[in-house]
Formats: C-alpha cells, sequence, structure tokens
C-alpha cells in the first residue's frame, strides 16, 4: 500500500518532479519502490536501485535512488515539513477504527496504516527528537503493526487504536512530552539488571499470561523480592516439577532465561519500553517477542535497530 502520507525525499530542487519512498525491498542488493509525481498529477510508481555514492564515512551511503537529481542525502538536511490537515487526518482515521465492527476490512486496514504512519509523521515533524528512545521504540512497535490490522479481532484493532491515541497525546501542549510508565519502567528495568542471572530467570519467568493456572506476582512485587535474596547471597531454590507446583514451575525457569537472553540483545530504549508493557500487565514472553519481532518488521520502513541492523537508523524516511 502506498502511504498517502509520502514526501519528496530530494533535496530542496527546481524541478517539477518530486520522488518519495513508498516501500523499501528486504534483499540483499537494496532498492525501493519510489513514488514519483509533479504538482497536481497523478503519482506513479518506479522501482529504482540504491544510489551508490558515500560521505566520507563509508557507513553513510544515500538514502537516495541512483542517478537522482540533487544533493546526496548525507549532504543533504531533509526534515519532515509541518500539515495542518495531518492532526484531522489521524482523528478520522482513528474514528473508523473505533467503530471497525461497522467498516468493511479494506477501510479499517487503510484507516490502521494512516492513523499509525500520520501519528509517526506529526511526531517526526515536530517533537520526535525530544522523545526518550523508548517512547520512540513504543512508536515503532505500533509502526510494526499497522498492516497486520487485516487478520486483528475487533477487540485488538481498538486496542491498537487506543496506543495510538496515547501516542498522539504527546503533542499536546499539557503533555510532558513522554509516555506514561517510562520512568517506572526504567526504574524497573535498572533493578532487574543488578540481579544476578538466575534471579532475572525467575523474575521474568513467573510473568505468566493473565490467562495461566498459575497467579502472576506483579513485576515491582518479584523485583523487590528477587533483590532481598540476590542481596543476602542466597540462589534461587529448585523449581518444582510442572504438575505439582502453580508458583515457580520448571517450566516458568526455562521461558524466563530465554526471555532474560532476548531481552538482553535488545537496544536499551526497545527494553525500556518491554518493560513498560510487563509493568502494565503483559507476560514476559510476549513483550519481548513482539519487540524482536517489530524490529524485524520495520526494516522495510528502512529502520535497522541492534543485533540486526545494518546501519544506523535513519530518523527520517517518507
Amino acid at each position: 500500500m502506498v502511504r498517502s502520507s509520502i514526501v519528496c525525499e530530494l533535496a530542496q530542487h527546481e524541478l517539477d518532479s518530486h520522488w518519495g519512498i513508498a516501500r523499501e525491498f528486504a534483499t540483499v542488493q537494496g532498492g525501493a519502490v519510489w513514488v514519483t509525481w509533479a504538482e497536481d498529477d497523478v503519482p506513479s510508481c518506479l522501482a529504482k536501485e540504491p544510489c551508490s555514492r558515500t560521505s566520507s564515512s563509508p557507513q553513510d551511503a544515500c538514502a537516495l535512488f541512483s542517478e537522482h537529481p540533487g544533493l546526496c542525502s548525507f549532504d543533504a538536511e531533509i526534515t519532515l515539513a509541518e500539515d495542518p490537515r495531518r492532526a484531522g487526518r489521524i482523528d478520522a482515521a482513528l474514528r473508523v477504527l473505533a467503530a471497525c465492527e461497522r467498516h468493511d476490512q479494506q477501510a479499517v486496514h487503510a484507516a490502521a496504516h494512516d492513523a499509525t504512519l500520520l501519528t509517526w509523521d506529526e511526531l517526526r515533524a515536530g517533537i520526535w527528537t525530544f522523545l526518550p528512545d523508548s517512547d520512540q521504540a513504543a512508536v515503532y512497535r505500533l509502526l510494526s503493526r499497522a498492516d497486520s490490522v487485516r487478520t486483528m479481532k475487533p477487540s485488538a484493532v481498538v486496542s491498537h487504536a487506543d496506543d495510538v491515541t496515547e501516542v498522539t497525546r504527546l503533542w499536546s501542549s499539557s503533555s510532558p512530552c513522554r509516555l506514561a510508565g517510562g520512568e517506572l519502567a526504567q526504574s524497573h528495568l535498572t533493578i532487574l539488571d543488578r540481579l544476578p542471572t538466575e534471579w532475572q530467570v525467575v523474575v521474568l519467568g513467573g510473568q505468566r499470561p493473565a490467562d495461566s493456572a498459575a497467579p502472576r506476582t506483579p513485576i515491582a512485587e518479584a523485583l523487590r523480592v528477587a533483590s532481598h535474596h540476590a542481596e543476602a547471597d542466597h540462589a534461587p531454590p529448585p523449581a518444582g516439577r510442572n504438575w505439582e507446583v502453580t508458583w515457580d514451575r520448571q517450566r516458568d525457569r526455562e521461558i524466563g532465561a530465554r526471555v532474560a537472553e532476548r531481552l538482553s540483545h535488545l537496544p536499551y530504549g526497545w527494553r525500556v519500553d518491554a518493560m513498560r508493557r510487563m509493568t502494565a500487565g503483559t507476560d514476559a514472553l510476549s513483550a519481548v517477542t513482539e519487540a524482536v519481532i517489530a524490529i524485524n518488521i520495520i526494516r522495510s520502513y528502512g529502520l535497522h535497530f541492534a543485533w540486526n541492523a545494518r546501519h544506523q537508523p535513519r530518523r527520517v524516511l517518507a
């Protein structure tokens, strides 16, 4: 789907035609589908190979296409322009999502696409660079879900709309310019990182799904108890066999070890965002797995992070 919010990626130019990126190819060769248009003309889509030029640093490759007019991206300051219509379009899309059962699948999918990506655009045209990394990660996570709405249940679609709505409040004049729960999640992550690995496994393994037969201790309490034992140099007790206990099961320890390993490899902001979701009640495995999946999906938008990064993330894209 070609976005309705595509902007010209070229540096300031006098040409009648404009070029914006619609979708990058997830291939070793690179390249992308580019949209070209003139004022008051119908856009055209063309596949283009990437520009081969680099700056003085080989890490800074040009983000444009081969034989593009004008300056390369590393020599140009390209910012996303403000658009007074954008907020109204976001609100209209969110209204469709809130009443998703009254609309066909294509309309709901388009609304999710517009609501999420236009919200990202609005942030980048204003306060994006001032947001903490954890809030940027939360936006990227929503971005990764924009195209999957077609497979979601109505309750999940409304939940996605609620998450986007929360992000839109960031540009309110009364907003502290950060999502709620970020500072608490950062504090929880600091405590978790100070624990020995074996106690991290216990804490994260205990953050099981809410519909599990076993109870879940809130993560703040789990961290407090684990810290108390770790400071006393106590080792975790052996986990019980799965069919004998309801609390600390062998299966929990296995999941906790997997989650701890994955969490440790995420970029810091993504780790805070995952912890914020756990604090709000999401089970640990889902919170971390969804972060890993999101990092892979947003590669199609030209954003690369951490262990799968080919280069530094590009902050400004169409």
